[in-house]
Protein backbone atom coordinates (compact mmCIF):
# COMPACT_ATOMS: atom_id res chain seq x y z
CA UNK A 1 0.00 0.00 0.00
CA UNK A 2 0.99 3.02 -1.16
CA UNK A 3 2.02 6.13 1.58
CA UNK A 4 -0.46 8.57 -0.04
CA UNK A 5 -2.97 5.53 0.31
CA UNK A 6 -2.15 4.97 3.66
CA UNK A 7 -2.48 8.64 4.94
CA UNK A 8 -5.64 9.44 3.12
CA UNK A 9 -7.27 6.01 4.55
CA UNK A 10 -6.53 7.29 7.46
CA UNK A 11 -7.49 10.58 7.40
CA UNK A 12 -10.58 8.93 6.08
CA UNK A 13 -10.90 6.73 9.17
CA UNK A 14 -10.68 9.12 11.39
CA UNK A 15 -13.26 11.90 10.04
CA UNK A 16 -15.67 8.51 10.28
CA UNK A 17 -14.65 8.01 13.65
CA UNK A 18 -14.89 11.73 14.80
CA UNK A 19 -18.51 11.64 12.67
CA UNK A 20 -19.61 8.55 15.08
CA UNK A 21 -18.77 10.09 18.36
CA UNK A 22 -20.19 13.42 17.38
CA UNK A 23 -23.03 11.49 16.54
CA UNK A 24 -23.54 9.59 20.08
CA UNK A 25 -22.75 12.51 21.75
CA UNK A 26 -25.73 14.37 19.99
CA UNK A 27 -28.08 11.20 20.92
CA UNK A 28 -27.80 9.70 18.18
CA UNK A 29 -27.28 5.65 17.39
CA UNK A 30 -24.88 3.95 19.78
CA UNK A 31 -21.56 2.70 18.35
CA UNK A 32 -18.96 0.80 19.25
CA UNK A 33 -16.38 3.30 18.46
CA UNK A 34 -18.47 6.35 20.68
CA UNK A 35 -17.20 7.47 23.70
CA UNK A 36 -18.70 4.32 25.93
CA UNK A 37 -15.77 1.68 26.84
CA UNK A 38 -16.41 -1.57 24.73
CA UNK A 39 -16.28 -3.55 27.80
CA UNK A 40 -16.82 -3.18 31.63
CA UNK A 41 -14.92 -2.87 34.57
CA UNK A 42 -14.51 -6.52 35.81
CA UNK A 43 -12.26 -9.10 34.11
CA UNK A 44 -15.54 -11.31 33.51
CA UNK A 45 -16.70 -8.92 31.05
CA UNK A 46 -13.63 -9.29 29.19
CA UNK A 47 -13.48 -12.93 28.78
CA UNK A 48 -14.31 -15.01 25.77
CA UNK A 49 -14.75 -18.15 24.29
CA UNK A 50 -13.28 -19.35 21.32
CA UNK A 51 -16.41 -21.10 19.70
CA UNK A 52 -16.85 -24.05 17.65
CA UNK A 53 -19.26 -26.70 16.34
CA UNK A 54 -19.61 -29.44 19.00
CA UNK A 55 -18.77 -32.58 16.57
CA UNK A 56 -15.24 -30.21 15.88
CA UNK A 57 -14.48 -32.58 18.99
CA UNK A 58 -13.77 -35.46 16.77
CA UNK A 59 -11.19 -33.22 14.61
CA UNK A 60 -8.83 -32.39 18.18
CA UNK A 61 -5.39 -33.57 16.75
CA UNK A 62 -5.39 -37.14 18.28
CA UNK A 63 -2.39 -39.56 18.62
CA UNK A 64 -2.04 -43.26 18.59
CA UNK A 65 -5.61 -43.53 17.25
CA UNK A 66 -7.23 -42.39 20.16
CA UNK A 67 -10.54 -40.28 20.12
CA UNK A 68 -12.46 -38.10 22.02
CA UNK A 69 -14.11 -39.74 25.41
CA UNK A 70 -16.64 -38.01 26.99
CA UNK A 71 -19.19 -35.03 26.84
CA UNK A 72 -19.21 -32.29 24.12
CA UNK A 73 -21.35 -29.33 24.13
CA UNK A 74 -22.26 -26.32 21.34
CA UNK A 75 -21.28 -23.06 21.70
CA UNK A 76 -23.58 -20.77 24.09
CA UNK A 77 -23.43 -23.72 26.08
CA UNK A 78 -19.67 -23.63 26.46
CA UNK A 79 -20.02 -19.85 27.76
CA UNK A 80 -22.56 -20.79 30.33
CA UNK A 81 -20.45 -23.76 31.75
CA UNK A 82 -17.38 -21.73 31.99
CA UNK A 83 -18.82 -18.86 33.50
CA UNK A 84 -17.69 -17.05 30.21
CA UNK A 85 -19.94 -14.05 28.86
CA UNK A 86 -18.55 -13.38 25.21
CA UNK A 87 -18.23 -15.80 22.34
CA UNK A 88 -15.92 -16.32 19.30
CA UNK A 89 -18.19 -17.83 16.63
CA UNK A 90 -14.97 -19.57 14.37
CA UNK A 91 -15.79 -22.00 11.52
CA UNK A 92 -13.92 -24.71 11.27
CA UNK A 93 -13.54 -27.66 8.71
CA UNK A 94 -16.73 -25.73 7.09
CA UNK A 95 -18.99 -26.73 10.17
CA UNK A 96 -21.59 -25.63 10.39
CA UNK A 97 -22.26 -25.53 7.03
CA UNK A 98 -23.53 -22.04 5.62
CA UNK A 99 -27.05 -21.69 5.31
CA UNK A 100 -26.52 -22.06 8.95
CA UNK A 101 -30.14 -22.52 10.00
CA UNK A 102 -31.07 -22.37 13.66
CA UNK A 103 -27.52 -23.46 14.47
CA UNK A 104 -26.76 -19.01 15.20
CA UNK A 105 -30.01 -18.57 17.19
CA UNK A 106 -28.06 -19.79 19.98
CA UNK A 107 -25.92 -16.85 20.52
CA UNK A 108 -28.64 -15.02 21.32
CA UNK A 109 -27.99 -15.94 24.78
CA UNK A 110 -24.04 -14.15 24.93
CA UNK A 111 -23.61 -10.52 25.58
CA UNK A 112 -20.93 -10.08 22.71
CA UNK A 113 -20.09 -12.61 19.77
CA UNK A 114 -17.97 -11.77 16.90
CA UNK A 115 -17.44 -14.38 13.27
CA UNK A 116 -14.24 -15.92 11.65
CA UNK A 117 -14.34 -14.01 8.33
CA UNK A 118 -11.47 -16.66 7.71
CA UNK A 119 -11.95 -20.60 8.07
CA UNK A 120 -8.68 -22.37 6.85
CA UNK A 121 -8.72 -21.76 3.71
CA UNK A 122 -12.72 -22.84 2.94
CA UNK A 123 -13.40 -20.48 0.75
CA UNK A 124 -13.02 -16.77 0.22
CA UNK A 125 -12.72 -13.56 2.95
CA UNK A 126 -15.09 -12.11 1.18
CA UNK A 127 -18.26 -14.30 1.20
CA UNK A 128 -17.68 -14.73 4.77
CA UNK A 129 -17.46 -10.75 5.25
CA UNK A 130 -20.86 -10.30 3.49
CA UNK A 131 -22.42 -12.75 5.90
CA UNK A 132 -21.41 -10.77 8.97
CA UNK A 133 -22.24 -7.64 7.25
CA UNK A 134 -25.52 -8.43 5.83
CA UNK A 135 -27.25 -11.71 7.69
CA UNK A 136 -25.41 -11.53 10.77
CA UNK A 137 -25.48 -7.53 11.75
CA UNK A 138 -29.28 -6.83 10.71
CA UNK A 139 -30.57 -10.29 13.04
CA UNK A 140 -28.36 -9.68 16.20
CA UNK A 141 -27.56 -6.44 18.01
CA UNK A 142 -25.02 -7.81 20.56
CA UNK A 143 -22.86 -9.22 17.22
CA UNK A 144 -19.54 -7.43 17.51
CA UNK A 145 -17.24 -8.14 14.55
CA UNK A 146 -15.42 -9.79 12.49
CA UNK A 147 -11.73 -12.36 13.04
CA UNK A 148 -9.28 -12.77 10.35
CA UNK A 149 -8.21 -16.35 12.23
CA UNK A 150 -4.83 -17.84 11.65
CA UNK A 151 -4.03 -15.22 9.25
CA UNK A 152 -0.37 -15.03 9.01
CA UNK A 153 0.00 -19.13 9.58
CA UNK A 154 -2.08 -20.21 7.17
CA UNK A 155 -1.00 -19.30 3.50
CA UNK A 156 -4.40 -19.45 2.08
CA UNK A 157 -5.63 -16.87 4.12
CA UNK A 158 -2.93 -14.12 3.81
CA UNK A 159 -4.54 -10.94 2.31
CA UNK A 160 -2.54 -8.07 0.96
CA UNK A 161 -2.52 -4.60 2.84
CA UNK A 162 -5.02 -3.32 0.57
CA UNK A 163 -7.16 -6.03 1.56
CA UNK A 164 -7.50 -5.93 5.04
CA UNK A 165 -7.56 -2.17 4.79
CA UNK A 166 -11.00 -2.58 2.74
CA UNK A 167 -12.28 -5.45 5.35
CA UNK A 168 -11.70 -3.05 8.09
CA UNK A 169 -13.31 -0.37 6.21
CA UNK A 170 -16.42 -2.83 5.37
CA UNK A 171 -16.66 -3.40 9.14
CA UNK A 172 -15.74 0.23 10.50
CA UNK A 173 -18.49 1.63 8.36
CA UNK A 174 -21.34 -0.97 9.90
CA UNK A 175 -20.32 -0.05 13.14
CA UNK A 176 -18.21 -3.40 13.57
CA UNK A 177 -14.68 -4.10 15.24
CA UNK A 178 -12.21 -6.03 13.26
CA UNK A 179 -10.01 -8.93 14.80
CA UNK A 180 -6.60 -10.84 13.82
CA UNK A 181 -5.01 -13.65 15.11
CA UNK A 182 -1.07 -14.28 15.99
CA UNK A 183 1.09 -17.20 17.08
CA UNK A 184 3.78 -15.78 19.96
CA UNK A 185 5.40 -19.54 18.62
CA UNK A 186 4.45 -20.21 14.88
CA UNK A 187 4.19 -16.06 13.66
CA UNK A 188 6.23 -14.71 16.41
CA UNK A 189 6.48 -10.75 15.96
CA UNK A 190 7.77 -9.25 12.56
CA UNK A 191 7.71 -5.90 11.19
CA UNK A 192 5.97 -6.88 8.41
CA UNK A 193 2.96 -7.40 10.76
CA UNK A 194 2.55 -4.20 11.90
CA UNK A 195 0.48 -2.52 8.88
CA UNK A 196 -1.90 -5.35 9.46
CA UNK A 197 -2.14 -4.95 13.12
CA UNK A 198 -2.69 -1.18 12.80
CA UNK A 199 -5.82 -1.71 11.24
CA UNK A 200 -7.08 -4.45 13.32
CA UNK A 201 -8.94 -3.25 16.54
CA UNK A 202 -8.34 -6.00 18.28
CA UNK A 203 -5.18 -8.41 18.34
CA UNK A 204 -5.63 -11.73 19.78
CA UNK A 205 -2.20 -13.38 20.86
CA UNK A 206 -1.82 -17.44 21.69
CA UNK A 207 0.50 -20.28 22.31
CA UNK A 208 0.21 -22.88 20.12
CA UNK A 209 1.99 -25.44 21.63
CA UNK A 210 1.36 -25.70 25.89
CA UNK A 211 5.14 -26.55 25.93
CA UNK A 212 6.42 -22.99 25.08
CA UNK A 213 4.50 -21.46 27.78
CA UNK A 214 6.95 -20.46 29.98
CA UNK A 215 8.34 -17.90 26.95
CA UNK A 216 4.43 -16.72 26.62
CA UNK A 217 4.54 -14.14 29.29
CA UNK A 218 7.49 -12.41 27.70
CA UNK A 219 5.90 -12.30 24.43
CA UNK A 220 2.90 -10.83 25.33
CA UNK A 221 4.52 -8.02 26.87
CA UNK A 222 6.33 -7.53 23.30
CA UNK A 223 3.32 -7.57 21.42
CA UNK A 224 1.70 -4.82 23.61
CA UNK A 225 5.26 -2.97 23.06
CA UNK A 226 4.79 -3.70 19.31
CA UNK A 227 0.90 -2.55 18.79
CA UNK A 228 1.08 0.14 21.24
CA UNK A 229 -0.74 0.88 24.39
CA UNK A 230 -4.30 2.05 23.12
CA UNK A 231 -4.69 -1.20 20.77
CA UNK A 232 -7.10 -3.98 22.79
CA UNK A 233 -4.99 -7.13 23.34
CA UNK A 234 -6.61 -10.41 23.91
CA UNK A 235 -4.70 -12.93 24.95
CA UNK A 236 -5.72 -16.80 23.79
CA UNK A 237 -5.87 -19.20 26.92
CA UNK A 238 -6.15 -22.91 25.50
CA UNK A 239 -7.62 -25.84 27.58
CA UNK A 240 -6.48 -28.15 24.93
CA UNK A 241 -3.00 -29.22 23.31
CA UNK A 242 -4.09 -29.82 19.60
CA UNK A 243 -0.23 -30.77 19.02
CA UNK A 244 -0.03 -33.51 22.08
CA UNK A 245 -4.38 -34.51 21.25
CA UNK A 246 -4.93 -33.85 24.85
CA UNK A 247 -5.84 -31.51 27.62
CA UNK A 248 -3.09 -29.08 28.25
CA UNK A 249 -1.00 -30.69 31.25
CA UNK A 250 -2.47 -29.26 34.95
CA UNK A 251 0.87 -27.78 35.58
CA UNK A 252 1.27 -25.27 32.40
CA UNK A 253 -2.61 -24.81 33.14
CA UNK A 254 -1.90 -23.33 36.30
CA UNK A 255 1.50 -21.04 34.98
CA UNK A 256 -0.75 -20.05 31.78
CA UNK A 257 -3.29 -18.81 34.45
CA UNK A 258 -0.83 -17.22 36.84
CA UNK A 259 0.58 -15.25 34.40
CA UNK A 260 -2.75 -14.11 32.76
CA UNK A 261 -3.62 -13.07 35.96
CA UNK A 262 -0.35 -11.08 36.35
CA UNK A 263 -0.99 -9.71 32.91
CA UNK A 264 -4.45 -8.54 33.84
CA UNK A 265 -3.47 -6.73 36.61
CA UNK A 266 -0.98 -4.69 34.90
CA UNK A 267 -3.15 -3.80 31.86
CA UNK A 268 -0.97 -5.29 29.55
CA UNK A 269 -3.58 -7.40 27.98
CA UNK A 270 -7.79 -5.86 27.44
CA UNK A 271 -8.70 -9.80 28.22
CA UNK A 272 -8.50 -13.58 28.14
CA UNK A 273 -10.31 -16.15 25.14
CA UNK A 274 -10.28 -19.65 26.17
CA UNK A 275 -10.25 -22.32 23.89
CA UNK A 276 -12.08 -24.57 23.10
CA UNK A 277 -15.88 -23.93 23.61
CA UNK A 278 -16.47 -27.67 22.82
CA UNK A 279 -14.59 -29.14 25.96
CA UNK A 280 -15.86 -26.98 28.35
CA UNK A 281 -17.97 -30.01 29.96
CA UNK A 282 -15.12 -32.32 30.38
CA UNK A 283 -14.10 -33.36 33.93
CA UNK A 284 -10.28 -32.88 33.25
CA UNK A 285 -7.92 -30.40 35.26
CA UNK A 286 -7.64 -27.93 32.45
CA UNK A 287 -11.00 -27.08 32.30
CA UNK A 288 -11.28 -27.39 35.65
CA UNK A 289 -8.73 -25.11 36.94
CA UNK A 290 -9.70 -22.63 34.58
CA UNK A 291 -12.98 -23.04 36.09
CA UNK A 292 -12.03 -22.48 39.35
CA UNK A 293 -10.16 -19.63 38.54
CA UNK A 294 -12.56 -17.34 36.93
CA UNK A 295 -15.24 -18.33 39.85
CA UNK A 296 -12.31 -16.61 41.83
CA UNK A 297 -11.62 -13.47 39.84
CA UNK A 298 -14.19 -13.55 37.08
CA UNK A 299 -15.43 -10.15 39.69
CA UNK A 300 -12.14 -8.76 39.79
CA UNK A 301 -11.89 -5.37 38.52
CA UNK A 302 -9.64 -5.11 35.38
CA UNK A 303 -6.21 -3.22 36.57
CA UNK A 304 -6.54 -4.04 40.35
Amino acid sequence: MSNEKKVNRGASRREFLGGIAAAAAAGGCRSLFATEPFYGPTIRDRLWMWGHHAQMCHKSGFKDGRKWEGPTVEQAEGCRLMGIPNDCFIRWGNMPVHPWGDYIEQFRQVKRFTFGITDGGNGSVWDKLDWAINEIKPAFPNFTGGFLDDFFSVKALTQTEDAVAKIADRLHENGLRLSIVVYSDQDGIKPAFKPYLDMCDETSFWCWHSKNLGKHEEAVRRMRDFIGPEKSLLMGVYMWDYTLGQPVPADRMEMQLEFAHRLLREKVVTGLIFHPTYSAALDDPSVNLAKQWIRAHGEDIWGV
